[in-house]
């Protein structure tokens, strides 16, 4: 299983954002400012009201200098009970961005905490992969299924069908709430390319650990 791009890797980090500024400090529009400054983004709300489609003050197509002459495009969401932050590095280097704001933010301004808030981390990370093994190799018997249904259709010798797609869920009878992880062919895309998407709700290490795992189900 081949990392072909990183379609997205998404930290969430869950507290509230008064505690940051537990005595009401009046640190707006300031703060829109110094954002845009520090990280180059090129739109911040126009407010501290200018709150996007999710409830959120939206700051979009930012840099983040990762590593020596590394910079990464950033995006950041800013929510009563928390940050979402987005990179297409890895969930590694967004919780470094999201450390980063969060740390500078406070000695910018004398804010009560930063990256060692007290906080709940969720992560959502979206991967393109290659693999030249099929998803019919998890069961001999898909072929004969999926061969199945083509003849029904009277397509099996134009466009035969071939497993897409296996998910993974939790219970939602859970307290975890709803989670899952998803490996499909690329909407699109010609089988022929081997082309995933996957999407996890896991850092993008171990989501592309877990891939070449499965893979090694897959035979061949």
């Amino acid at each position: 299983m081949d990392l072909l791009n990183v379609v997205k890797a998404r930290s969430v980090w869950l507290f509230d954002i008064n505690d940051l500024n537990p005595r009401g400090k009046s640190v707006f529009p300031e703060l829109i400012d110094w954002l845009k400054d520090n990280y180059s983004f090129s739109k911040v709300p126009s407010s501290p009201a200018d709150f996007d489609e999710t409830k959120a003050l939206a700051f979009l197509d930012g840099h983040f200098q990762a590593k020596e002459e590394i910079f990464l495009s950033v995006d950041l969401r800013i929510y009563n009970d928390g940050l979402i932050a987005d990179t297409r590095a890895s969930t590694k280097d967004t919780d470094a961005f999201l450390a980063d704001v969060l740390d500078s933010a406070m000695r910018e301004f004398t804010l009560a905490h930063g990256s060692e808030i007290n906080r709940r981390t969720l992560y959502v990370s979206e991967l393109t992969v290659r693999s030249s093994r099929s998803l019919d190799g998890l069961n001999p018997g898909l072929l004969d299924f999926c061969k199945r249904i083509s003849v029904l259709l009277g397509i099996e010798n134009k466009a035969p069908f071939e497993t897409f797609g296996i998910s993974f869920w939790n219970d939602p009878a859970l307290p975890t709430g709803l989670q899952h992880f998803r490996l499909e062919r690329k909407v699109g895309v010609p089988f022929s390319e081997n082309r995933y998407y996957s999407i996890a709700p896991l850092q993008s290490d171990d989501h592309l650990a877990l891939l070449k795992e499965f893979e090694s189900l897959l035979g061949g």
